[in-house]
């Protein structure tokens, strides 16, 4: 069975392709699995700071398999909410505070504007179409429930009750996205901005990730006691004592992760 998931490994930067071009790289069971084991293994990789989540041929993702569930539906086979999420979050994916980018280079449709959405950073080709069209079929977008974090409201229900794609500008202009770029151009983008991030002390843009994420439902006191708490045990790591080292000594710092 061919790989569904291309991992590769450029220094500190690791890029995840999906592979299912003919199907416009659409979420079949193995894609599932193939691209959780990816993020997996990328949360756990030493040295692997920053990702690169983008699509093999003209589609970055267009979704969930609706030939496989339609094949499912006609065996009998009930689906479940749990088919497209995890129980304690509206997302599919294993959970990684390790820094993301979305090079959305094609179609991102339904479950792929979750792949997307995943992402920390989302950069997309000029003539990319992105859209939530899961009611287009009588399905739900769990991960919709939480766009109005980061978009807002009038945007995700003209996104969600339509089900019609926008343009990567229209995405832009939303807030969706950080960039748009001509698309022989996006990986270079997505790289630079890839190799900046793992420039930087990769436990401080992790505890940052983390800290962003969760202040999103916190109050101002809790998340303050908890960047507290995590400022504190940031300071005890050697990376902590090697940043201004490094700066005293008028040198690049060495970063261990640790």
């Amino acid at each position: 069975m061919a790989e569904t998931v291309l991992y590769e490994k450029r220094g500190n930067v690791v890029i995840m392709t999906l592979n299912r071009p003919d199907a416009l790289n659409s979420i079949n069971r193995q894609l599932r699995r193939d691209l959780s084991d990816a993020i997996t293994q990328f949360d756990g990789e030493e040295g692997s700071y920053v990702a690169i989540i983008t699509g093999a041929g003209r589609a970055f993702c267009a979704g969930r398999d609706l030939k496989e569930r339609a094949s499912d539906n006609a065996e009998g086979v009930q689906a479940r909410a749990r088919d497209s999420m995890h129980p304690d979050r509206p997302y599919m994916w294993p959970q990684t505070w390790k820094p993301l980018i979305a090079a959305v280079n094609g179609y991102a449709l339904a479950g792929g504007w979750s792949i997307a959405q995943m992402c920390d950073l989302r950069l997309a080709a000029e003539d990319a179409k992105l859209g939530i069209t899961e009611t287009k079929w009588s399905l739900l977008p769990p991960f919709g429930t939480i766009l109005s974090k980061q978009i807002p409201l009038s945007a995700v229900l003209e996104l969600c009750m339509t089900a019609q794609p926008v343009s990567a500008q229209r995405a832009y202009d939303m807030g969706f996205l950080n960039k748009v770029v001509p698309g022989e151009r996006l990986m270079e983008e997505a790289m630079i901005i890839a190799e900046q991030i793992a420039e930087n002390a990769p436990l401080a843009v992790q505890y940052f990730k983390e800290l962003a994420y969760r202040g999103l439902n916190m109050s101002t006191q809790d998340i303050s006691s908890l960047t507290y708490h995590m400022y504190d045990q940031l300071l005890t790591t050697e990376d902590s004592k090697e940043g201004p080292l490094a700066f005293a000594e008028k040198r690049k710092p060495n970063w261990k992760g640790r």
